[in-house]
């Protein structure tokens, strides 16, 4: 990978005004995660303009749409795509970036319902999304003022239920189903890998209990717990809506043995390309050990950009 030369290109459409498109910009972060709804990225660039006289804060603002595109040897990829959130206007000028996310921070809600189901409360608070979700009773649920953003967070508190923007879609399902069907990379360790701090661990080693909550109609709460029972362990809460204590049970043991397996944790990184993803998943190729290979769940990617690096560090999570 070091023959191969950078190249970016930054493109920013003002709400008024012609479109800036910047073909070089000093360095970018961006991070993604499944964990949190919306991806965020920094990114570095001249504050001149032009001709060199004029500076750049006179043609862009807060809400202008942006375009991050990245890649090696003129072959650019869409790595990023969103809004100006913040501007820091010092030498050289810092942008902060939201995705679609961005459109749901400033909005606000006000809402009541003695019972509702999931669909209704997203189709109210995210109008013009179709919507992927379960057929799921919330009961009780009342919106105070509260943005987009703000109400799929309760909901993945109280509930369970991770969010994700895919286009015009927006997803409502449990962790586990928002990372289905995604997109296979390979890192072979003698090939495209920079570095990494994986460890590999036995499933006997990890101190892991799983709790899962219900909800149910009549206000009635009940809790299944499953995993290690010594006292000093990582305790994961799951929370359910109208669901037995056998299926709560059934849940919680599916999600140990998502999350307590052999293989690797941690992290590694790899090079510009293949384009890994939050929600992706990544085969793990070892030449030396073999037996060590397999296919993980990227929780995380944080994607950094620079004169002499373009790199991925991903964060593995669950052996799939």
């Amino acid at each position: 990978m070091l023959y191969l030369n950078l190249c970016s290109r930054l493109t920013i459409e003002p709400q008024t005004g012609r479109k800036v498109v910047l073909d070089r910009i000093s360095s970018a972060e961006i991070s993604k995660t499944v964990e949190v709804l919306g991806d965020k990225a920094t990114v570095v660039i001249p504050k001149r303009y032009g001709d060199g006289k004029d500076e750049l804060t006179s043609y862009i603002s807060t809400g202008d749409k942006v375009r991050l595109e990245l890649g090696y040897n003129g072959d650019l990829k869409i790595e990023f795509e969103g809004y100006i959130r913040e501007i820091e206007s010092g030498f050289p000028m810092k942008l902060h970036l939201d995705d679609e996310t961005f459109l749901m921070r400033s909005n606000s809600f006000v809402k009541s319902w003695k019972t509702v189901k999931l669909k209704e409360v997203l189709e109210y608070i995210a109008p013009g999304y179709e919507i992927d979700c379960h057929d799921a009773e919330l009961g009780k649920f009342q919106i105070d003022n509260q943005s987009t953003l703000t109400v799929l967070r309760a909901l993945k508190e109280r509930y369970g239920f991770y969010s994700a923007i895919r286009g015009k879609k927006l997803v409502c399902k449990f962790k586990y189903e928002i990372v289905e069907a995604k997109q296979v990379h390979v890192y072979n360790f003698s090939r495209n890998v920079k570095k990494s701090s994986l460890k590999y661990k036995r499933k006997e080693d990890k101190k892991i209990r799983i709790r899962a909550v219900g909800y149910n109609r009549d206000g009635k709460k009940i809790t299944e717990t499953v995993g290690n029972k010594e006292h000093a362990v990582t305790v994961k809460t799951m929370s359910f809506t109208n669901k037995t204590a056998k299926e709560l049970r059934e849940l919680a043991l599916a999600e140990y043995k998502r999350v307590c397996f052999d293989g690797f944790e941690g992290s590694v990184t790899g090079f510009g390309v293949p384009l890994t993803n939050a929600g992706d998943t990544l085969k793990i190729v070892s030449p030396r050990e073999p037996e060590r290979e397999g296919q993980y769940l990227i929780e995380s990617v944080t994607v950094r950009y620079g004169n002499a690096y373009y790199e991925r560090i991903n964060r593995l999570s669950y052996r799939v």
